[in-house]
């Protein structure tokens, strides 16, 4: 037996040495298939006559002859996010107690109660009901598989299998519209049962798949349990070297004892302590916010019913191909955030989407809505935003998320700004049918306005604000927050621990904020114009592909 680890493989071969924990991961991840498919089937419901038969109202003044009351609109979707801030409070009293195959039973569970409810209840607060639970399960479900897939996978694998949560909620989104397109026109309740009957797969897989596999080694380190850590190193990866095992449990270890000793005596006050702390815990809690301000949530929950107030033919057609087209931009999103940096390619995309917003709004003012050229410009800029949404604003924001809150606040720092993200959305999606509606304001596309301005503001936030985390160790922007350099020289300046990346040269070292003495590079002129040209080569495909 071997009593020191092998050497890791090569990178080229690491994909292929490490083909069991990414199949693994796969699956996990389809809990937020689960989410997505969610999200698209509801708004779909929405519009659908059978749906509304039971919960809505004759009005002949819409196309499709049945309308929902703002009130029934507005809770069936904000209910959902009031579910996932209670999932996120009983997280945090859970802390390090609960296991993360217990998160996802928990979040499994839920999903079948909520989904039975509705389906054998057919009343409002059964409804109600059924939404908030299914609101709970996505909050648990959603944390807890990208938690057991950090914790199971290597350290070089971990950008793209995490990077696979924004691929399967897009599947989920398409495969949800995808069942209402082919269930509308059965008429009655079956139309909107079956979708929501597809809804139990998913929870009935990831439980009877936990059963099998063991939680990740991380936990098992945490609970003192080392030698189940070595069984699920075994287990999830197929690793057999003893040696490597070993190590590896011992790597885990050493950094759980560092973190511990890192968190010891931190309160949540320290977040908003003037000075970097402070400065850190606004970025992410903006770069949160931001995530509901580009107007996604609005797009994802009433893209369906938005078409059909604007008399655009075979509206669950156009949203499917929407989301397909979506998924182009998910799937270029890993290349463009290793190409470009995240600053560049988050004001790009969000004027871009600003562009798209103010567009689908001017479009429906002047048509007045009743326009098939205005119904074809509003489907394309729609599209157009969608996949400019899952190339760069998505995924950047994500990773803001992520990257900036201190390594020692970062459990809180992101715990609060994951609760935020839930109240912000609740509100969108509390008043937007208020806005939508034509039983009250009866904007429609006009929202757009609103959407349009609050990507301008992302933009000018991200310009002013938004510091370039590209290439930087989690040590490095400790240290560049630390000595207080401003957001747009954060990508300029070397710290004391090492180059920003290999494409930076080494110019020069000057004074900087405070009186500071750090290294500056400076990107060569010539590869800034290549990589902006790239940029816009890329964004000119994606609009004329549309």
């Amino acid at each position: 037996m071997s009593t020191s680890p092998s050497p890791p493989p090569p990178p080229r071969s690491l994909l292929l040495s490490e083909k069991r924990v990414v199949f693994i991961t796969l699956l996990i991840a389809l809990a937020h298939f689960q989410y997505g498919y969610d999200s698209a089937a509801i708004a779909g419901f929405q519009s659908m006559v059978g749906f509304l038969q039971v919960y809505g109202y004759p009005d002949p003044s819409i196309t499709i002859g049945w309308n929902i009351s703002t009130n029934v609109q507005r809770l069936i979707q904000s209910l959902m996010n009031v579910g996932g801030f209670l999932s996120a409070i009983l997280m945090y009293l859970a802390h390090t107690r609960a296991s993360r195959r217990a998160g996802l039973w928990a979040g499994c569970a839920l999903g079948v109660l909520s989904v039975t409810l509705q389906l054998a209840v057919h009343t409002r607060a059964a409804l109600y009901a059924g939404r908030l639970l299914l609101g709970m399960s996505n909050g648990l479900l959603v944390p807890y598989s990208v938690t057991y897939m950090t914790e199971s996978a290597p350290s070089l694998l971990r950008g793209p299998i995490v990077g696979m949560c924004t691929f399967q909620t897009s599947l989920g989104a398409l495969m949800g519209i995808l069942v209402d397109n082919y269930c509308a026109p059965l008429g009655g309740v079956k139309s909107w049962q079956i979708p929501l009957g597809v809804m139990y797969v998913v929870p009935a897989f990831l439980a009877g798949l936990l059963v099998v596999l063991p939680d990740t080694p991380r936990w098992y380190v945490t609970r003192g349990r080392e030698e189940d850590a070595r069984r699920a190193i075994r287990r999830l990866r197929g690793v057999k070297d003893e040696g490597r095992v070993a190590a590896e449990v011992e790597d885990i270890r050493s950094a759980f004892l560092a973190e511990r000793e890192l968190h010891a005596g931190v309160h949540l006050r320290d977040m908003f302590r003037a000075g970097p702390d402070l400065r850190r815990t606004l970025l992410s809690y903006g770069a949160n916010v931001a995530g509901i301000a580009t107007g996604v949530t609005f797009m994802a929950g009433f893209s369906v019913y938005l078409f059909v107030q604007a008399r655009v033919g075979s509206p669950f057609v156009w949203v499917m191909i929407s989301l397909a087209i979506a998924l182009t931009g998910n799937m270029l999103a890993f290349p463009a955030m290793r190409w470009f940096g995240r600053r560049e390619l988050l004001m790009v995309s969000s004027l871009v989407s600003s562009a798209c917003m103010f567009g689908m709004a001017v479009v429906y003012t002047v048509s007045g809505g009743h326009s098939q050229a205005a119904s074809r410009a509003l489907v394309g800029l729609s599209i157009v935003f969608t996949w400019v949404y899952g190339l760069g604003q998505g995924p950047v924001l994500w990773a803001l998320g992520t990257e900036i809150p201190s390594q020692r606040l970062r459990s809180q720092t992101v715990g609060t700004a994951s609760g935020l993200n839930f109240v912000v959305g609740w509100a969108v999606a509390f008043f937007t049918p208020y806005f939508i509606n034509p039983d009250k304001l009866g904007w429609g596309p006009r929202y757009g306005y609103i959407w349009g301005a609050s990507n301008l503001i992302l933009a000018a936030w991200t310009y002013w604000f938004v510091p370039e985390t590209k290439a930087r160790s989690l040590e490095q922007l400790d240290e560049l927050f630390e000595k207080g350099v401003s957001a747009r020289k954060f990508s300029s300046f070397v710290p004391e621990r090492g180059l920003v990346d290999d494409e930076f040269e080494r110019k020069g070292a000057r004074d900087v904020e405070g009186g500071v003495s750090v290294v500056e590079v400076e990107e060569p002129e010539q590869k800034r114009r290549t990589k902006w040209k790239w940029m816009y080569a890329i964004l000119g495909l994606g609009l004329l592909g549309q």
